[in-house]
């Protein structure tokens, strides 16, 4: 059977929005959602049984599921959880590669077995430090040349989070408007390091040295 052109499952996406936030905020649609430009990126980044993550429950995790990527969602309520698989069931679309998990991702995402991904979409809880912690529980295990996507780029703390990665040189924009971003990993393992050399601190130094 040949594959579903990609602008078809997006175009399909957006025909049938799951209506899974009718209980949280009640969104127009249903659902939370991003731009449609996000969905078509991270749809010509997928391939079927692509590796993925994502922090938060919303119209991503329905095109992840339509992309037959191998993903895993955390997401802390149990209504939108039971909301996406109650879609899913009732059109007869296969949950197989899907893993949700319920909880708060600060505690779960250091509890995953640390398997390598394709992409990671970071669309989670937005009060500071939780896009931080996200990034740096998830963002990880991403391949060289993985892709980091982050929503609601116009909050503070998430605004914090790309200050960071735009001066580091293990990340690469690749994407961006008002609402999302997207970087390519240029290297792979862990994030720790020391702050001695990192672009974020030297930026700030030079902001202070000429402020004085």
């Amino acid at each position: 059977m040949p594959e579903q052109p990609r602008s078809e499952i997006v175009d399909r996406l957006f025909a049938d929005l799951p209506q899974v936030h009718t209980e949280l905020g009640n969104p127009e649609g249903g659902v939370w959602r991003t731009d449609r430009p996000c969905y078509e990126f991270i749809a010509d980044h997928c391939e079927p049984r692509s590796r993925t993550l994502e922090t938060g429950l919303g119209l991503s995790t329905m095109l992840f599921v339509l992309l037959g990527a191998e993903h895993t969602c955390v997401a802390p309520w149990t209504s939108e959880i039971d909301g996406l698989l109650l879609h899913c069931r009732e059109r007869g679309i296969a949950t197989d590669r899907l893993t949700l998990i319920q909880g708060f991702s600060d505690e779960v995402l250091p509890t995953l077995q640390p398997t390598e991904l394709d992409l990671f979409f970071i669309d989670g809880g937005h009060g500071f430090p939780t896009p931080m912690l996200d990034w740096y529980y998830g963002a990880g295990r991403l391949r060289r040349g993985g892709m980091l996507v982050i929503d609601d780029i116009h909050l503070p703390a998430v605004q914090l989070l790309l200050d960071f990665l735009d001066v580091d040189p293990r990340w690469q924009c690749v994407g961006k408007t008002r609402k999302w971003a997207a970087y390519e990993r240029r290297g792979e393992g862990t994030l720790r390091e020391d702050h001695l050399g990192q672009g974020f601190l030297k930026r700030r130094e030079q902001s202070e040295r000429a402020s004085d």
